[in-house]
């Protein structure tokens, strides 16, 4: 026999065995958490209907244990809309399928990989396919996130740990175990906090420092320019601080100046990073407009006209601002289950209604009739200004108690 047909015969056969063994490859999925690493959320429930009383979580952490190869347990603690908090440990095991609902799942991996999922509740394993990634701000970090889904859930990891930080999930016509009935219920659920990484720094300082920071220069310039107005009236009632031409350039810098930096809040500012619900966050600006109202009133009634209208210009362009940049943002449609769908939900939202639609109106007319230098202004908006100061703090009320029956157990 030829050494040359050795060879060649040596070579196919070692080529047919490469072959019939390239389907059996096998790569381990890898474990992209450690021993201590935790992450905590919030929820949101909307729509018809409510959830059972046992998955009825507002707020959850889970903490990693243990890992053994991949294999490993998670403490998840759990608040409940009662007040209650529970805890359990769960178990993971990626060889297996075990991902519990895709919380954690295998790290790294890229659009067009796979992940196993024994599906253990509904019992038909599946390969789940990651759809896409990109690169986004995640708790004060650039993060790569990745995007898989089904018919009913779509969640967002990150691709370093393999740890959710988004999902949201639609449960309609659903009848659990126990016999619960779910009528169409959305869960999205938000990441707020880690210790897996570290947020950017700005300056020296992590972005909510660096925000707070500058919300309160912001606060102390409005005031102290509020001051150096009223100091300023106060030593000439004849002669105003500005004349008529540098009001108006004013007025209009406030304009182009407050939409700006509200419509850049809204697209930049990291309000998953602080910790606050949408609730929260509207509550506590809700907050500040109306300080602000009251104090523009005070100043109408010492009569600084210019200040009392800089003041409201300034909430209502950044009410008008946010309104419209968030409705071309994710436009109403012809649902409206985030505001009626319980009885409790369609009375509050009712009674906001009534009272704040007024209060911008009246507040808009105000802002339009001030004129600088104006003799008449005072008598003019008299009846409009008390309008609109009776129908932006009731509303204030009643948004207060919204939130209050709504989003807290102190009414039970």
């Amino acid at each position: 026999m030829k050494p040359s047909f050795i060879l060649v015969l040596v070579f196919t056969v070692v080529a047919a065995f490469a072959t019939i063994n390239l389907p059996l490859t096998y790569c381990a999925p890898t474990v992209g958490v450690k021993v201590g690493y935790w992450i905590e959320y919030t929820v949101s429930i909307t729509g018809k209907g409510a959830p059972p009383p046992t998955h009825d979580v507002r707020w959850f952490r889970m903490e990693v244990l243990q890992i053994q190869g991949a294999a490993f347990s998670v403490n998840l603690t759990a608040k409940y809309t009662n007040g209650t908090v529970g805890s359990a440990i769960w178990q993971f095991n990626f060889t297996e399928g075990n991902v519990e609902g895709w919380m954690i799942i295998p790290a790294n991996l890229s659009p067009g990989d796979t992940f196993y999922d024994a599906a253990v509740h509904t019992g038909k394993p599946v390969n789940v396919t990651i759809q896409r990634q990109e690169e986004k701000t995640v708790l004060g970090a650039r993060r790569v996130v990745t995007y898989g889904n089904d018919s009913f859930r779509h969640k967002e990891w990150d691709k370093a740990t393999g740890v959710f930080v988004a999902s949201s999930e639609r449960f309609k016509n659903v009848t659990n175990r126990a016999g619960w009935y779910i009528e169409d219920l959305t869960v999205t659920v938000q990441a707020v906090a880690t210790n897996m990484w570290s947020p950017e720094l700005i300056l020296g300082l992590r972005q909510t420092e660096f925000y707070a920071l500058v919300a309160v220069s912001v606060l102390l310039v409005a005031v102290t320019l509020t001051a150096l107005l009223v100091t300023a009236k106060r030593k000439s009632a004849a002669k105003p601080l500005f004349s008529p031409s540098w009001q108006k350039r004013i007025f209009l810098l406030t304009i182009f100046a407050v939409i700006a930096f509200e419509v850049g809040s809204i697209f930049f500012f990291p309000f998953a990073a602080i910790g606050l619900s949408f609730a929260q966050i509207n509550l506590l600006m809700q907050t500040i407009w109306t300080a602000l109202v009251l104090l523009s009133m005070w100043l109408r009634m010492k009569g600084n006209c210019f200040a009392h209208e800089i003041l409201m210009l300034i909430v209502m362009c950044a009410w008008w601002a946010g309104f419209s940049t968030v409705l071309l943002m994710d436009p109403f449609t012809a649902s409206t289950e985030a505001f009626t769908s319980t009885p409790l939900r369609l009375l509050m939202n009712s009674l906001h209604g009534i009272f704040s639609i007024p209060a911008l109106i009246f507040g808009t007319w105000l802002v339009a009739l001030w004129r600088p230098a104006s003799a008449t202004f005072l008598a003019k908006s008299r009846k409009i200004a008390q309008l609109t100061t009776i129908f932006w703090v009731s509303s204030y009320i009643v948004g207060v108690i919204d939130f209050m029956v709504l989003h807290t157990t102190i009414f039970g």
